[in-house]
């Protein structure tokens, strides 16, 4: 049974079941990690196209992810076609240890029996290791409690089959609190506060220059101690460690990032710009400016097109233009290390443009509208954020690459 190999991107078969919308993205879960999503009822008749194209189609699309931590969501009921279980092994064996390495976890829901056998099999006989982070979940609601998932992402095929599972209700697990994990009710000191606030809380009235005290103890460890990081920003470091570092900060307590990982630093970074009340970069922006390609050097007229757009923007801004050259002038920084790290102003764009910039989320329940208009919004929504996402990745690129000269103000 040999391994199948992804499909050129640029072939006819590849833009062909792309529209099919059988794997697409959905965002970012709550440690910045992108978030995959499979959906069986997208599979086409078996009789109509090789199944094994539509598996090249899917692992060329996780080419576009697999070097840095992900997320999997497998939605794998309703399906009207079902691959036969030779074919699922065999999609198995082709997921080698370049898929496996950085999937943090892949979440199947609604597995029936039979299929849930051939999975535990699988996973006995290729990689038992791997079971660890293989979650089967019986309802959406168990979902939404692991990975925040928009419902327009969703679709109705499957939230239709949830509705008739015959499941009891999910009750979400409760943890016995100690005293050294009580968590304080007060407002958060540093993450998820508009930089106003932060500003008033840190004394600084200066909003031009302001930049957030967590901000700046994250770049500095990294510059410190990150620039040589192969693949900095692209791993996570346990959900756990992150989870009391990021309360500490909240507390406004010292931290010492010497006692963690470098990936804490970088995540905690990337989870501070997702978590501001307002994107450091409006989705409105990116669309005004259109589609920017990929260069290592910018024409006079295309940074000047930019700049006529973004600086009025920011001059209204000042927190937020303040907070974003910091940021830029830092990335470029490490891309400038990229012969250590990896990192170049390409991959870093790829890794922070969806912390950035934020799509647009349609957040009616499935129930408000008609059911046919969900399953063509669920489409046109993967379709929109891929492109939305392509768009804004460009932008980014050029951010970092030309630093303040889009902002009207002249580089060192």
């Amino acid at each position: 049974m040999s391994r199948i190999q992804p499909i050129s991107p640029t072939s006819p078969e590849f833009k062909g079941i792309l529209e099919l919308n059988i794997i697409y993205e959905a965002g970012l879960d709550s440690e910045s990690r992108p978030i995959l999503v499979l959906c069986a009822d997208n599979l086409p008749d078996p009789k109509a196209i090789d199944y094994n194209l539509i598996l090249g189609f899917i692992l060329a699309r996780l080419d576009e992810f697999v070097e840095s931590d992900y997320v999997l969501v497998f939605f794998s009921s309703p399906a009207k076609f079902r691959p036969s279980w030779l074919w699922l092994l065999q999609a198995y064996r082709s997921l080698d240890r370049k898929y496996k390495k950085n999937l943090k976890a892949l979440y199947v829901l609604h597995l029936t029996k039979g299929y849930r056998i051939i999975f535990n099999l699988a996973n006995k006989i290729t990689s038992p290791k791997f079971a660890k982070k293989l979650h089967y979940l019986s309802s959406l609601n168990e979902l939404r409690s692991q990975v925040p998932i928009p419902p327009n992402f969703i679709p109705q095929s499957v939230v239709k089959y949830d509705r008739q599972a015959a499941v009891k209700p999910y009750v979400p697990k409760t943890r016995e609190v100690t005293p050294m994990q009580h968590v304080s009710s007060k407002p958060s000191l540093a993450f998820g506060r508009r930089l106003e606030d932060l500003a008033t809380i840190e004394a600084d009235g200066k909003p031009d220059v302001f930049v957030p005290k967590v901000v700046k103890a994250l770049v500095n460890h990294l510059r410190l101690h990150g620039m040589d990081k192969e693949g900095l920003f692209r791993k996570s470091p346990s959900s756990k460690e992150l989870r009391v570092v990021k309360e500490a900060f909240n507390r406004g307590e010292s931290v010492d990032l010497s006692q963690c990982g470098i990936e804490v630093a970088a995540s905690l970074l990337k989870v501070f710009i997702r978590e501001l009340p307002e994107p450091l970069i409006s989705i409105d922006t990116v669309q005004e400016i259109g589609f920017i390609p990929d260069t290592e050097s910018y024409s006079t007229e295309q940074i000047e097109l930019v700049k006529a757009k973004i600086e009025p923007i920011y001059i209204k801004k000042p927190y937020e233009a303040a907070l974003l050259k910091y940021l830029l002038a830092f990335l470029r920084e490490v891309s400038e290390n990229s012969d250590k790290n990896l990192m170049t102003v390409h991959n870093l764009a790829v890794v922070f443009t969806p912390n950035l910039i934020r799509v647009t989320e349609n957040n009616k329940e499935h129930s408000e509208i008609d059911a046919a208009e969900v399953e063509e919004m669920v489409s046109v929504n993967a379709g929109l954020y891929l492109h939305q996402m392509n768009q804004g990745i460009g932008l980014v690129r050029l951010l970092i690459t030309e630093r303040d000269r889009p902002f009207g103000v002249s580089s060192k």
